[in-house]
């Protein structure tokens, strides 16, 4: 294989795997980055396994063939290079020079045959779902998503697909976030499939700059093309708990706030909440909402904030961190707060409501 490339186009796109690649090395060929030359492009792909990404640029090839080297350290090669024209070469027994300018370097390889095959793409029946809205989408709920490997069915976030639109929902067993945006879509019923939290991070980035993804089921696998771009992820296997009941729950005691003086709030009483709980107390009384926190070790903090409320009062407590997590892309500048007693949970959605159908649910905690 020989071909001569743009170095802004390679680093793109090593740019793109890197999130992908395996840092563990505890399979060799798993931290390298297959690059394979065909035609007038270079095709370049990843994969730990369970997620892989397959992208490419134009080249001039000049013999076509393939490679996989070190992703890592092909990726800080490439940045350090001048902007112009870079030529790799694989040499014998799988090893590479890759040349800019003035510049060159010499990489160790391995085989094409080493690297596992990966889902093939063609697939009938595609869905075309708008890039904006599975964008806003993972944004509004991938922060719930649970970090515990042991609950591996909440390890990712439930997708359904209707005619009439598109939904998202993620929890972690604390807190669930659920967002629903309308769009046509070419489904004749309704689909639900869970993706992993890494192929959720990574469908996000490249949403960035694409307008539209299609959507597929390839065996066990979810693939997602977007742009001239393959994702493939393994399916999460596990029944993801019932939600509807949950964000259909309402509180009687409602109360609309400032979105941005809210969070400042939460930020500063914060400072003095216990580290490993991170608990902060709200009370709703007539015009105001008063927070609190305190700790044994550091003391105590409050802080009250004018509220339209009128209506029974009521103290409950939340994790600091949830509720800031809602805040920080609510994307409204008021947030509406939904309780009903101190051992139930809060509701909190963006007002006015907007086109997104978005709640956010959190457990109380115990003080």
């Amino acid at each position: 294989m020989e071909i001569v490339i743009d170095r802004n186009d390679l680093v793109r796109e090593l740019h793109l795997v890197q999130g992908i690649v395996e840092r563990k090395n505890s399979i060799p060929i798993l931290s390298n980055v297959l690059a394979e030359a065909k035609g007038t492009e270079v095709r370049i792909a990843a994969t730990d396994l369970d997620v892989s990404l397959r992208g490419g640029c134009a080249a001039r090839v000049v013999a076509e063939g393939s490679i996989t080297l070190a992703a890592k350290k092909l990726y800080e090669i490439a940045r350090s290079l001048p902007e112009s024209e870079v030529r790799i070469k694989v040499l014998p027994d799988a090893w590479a020079s890759i040349e800019c300018e003035k510049v060159s370097f010499k990489m160790a390889g391995l085989p094409r045959e080493d690297f596992p095959s990966l889902p093939d793409g063609k697939a009938q029946g595609g869905i075309e779902i708008p890039g904006s809205l599975l964008r806003d989408l993972i944004v509004r709920t991938a922060f719930a998503i649970t970090a515990e490997d042991a609950r591996y069915y909440l390890g990712g976030a439930l997708l359904v697909l209707e005619p009439d639109g598109a939904a998202m929902v993620a929890t972690d067993g604390h807190r669930l976030a659920y967002a629903r945006g309308k769009a046509t879509l070419k489904v004749p019923e309704a689909q639900r499939v869970l993706i992993p939290r890494k192929a959720i991070h990574e469908i996000s980035r490249l949403l960035e700059q694409e307008t539209t993804a299609l959507f597929h089921q390839v065996d066990n696998h979810l693939v997602f093309t977007i742009g001239s771009r393959m994702l493939a992820s393994k399916m999460i296997e596990g029944q993801f708990p019932a939600f509807e009941k949950v964000v259909a729950l309402t509180g009687d005691k409602v109360v609309t706030l400032d979105r941005e003086e809210l969070s400042t709030a939460i930020r500063r009483v914060s400072l003095l909440s216990s580290e490993r709980s991170r608990a902060i107390k709200l009370g709703v009384a007539s015009g105001r909402l008063d927070l609190s926190a305190s700790s044994p070790a550091l003391g105590e903090a409050r802080e009250s904030l004018t509220a339209p409320y009128e209506g029974p009062a009521v103290e409950i407590g939340f994790n600091a961190q949830y509720l800031l997590d809602f805040l920080s892309v609510a994307g409204t500048a008021k947030v509406c707060l939904e309780l009903k007693d101190q051992e139930s949970q809060g509701l909190l959605r963006p007002e006015p409501k907007g086109e997104t159908d978005y709640r956010y649910v959190v457990m109380p905690m115990r003080l």
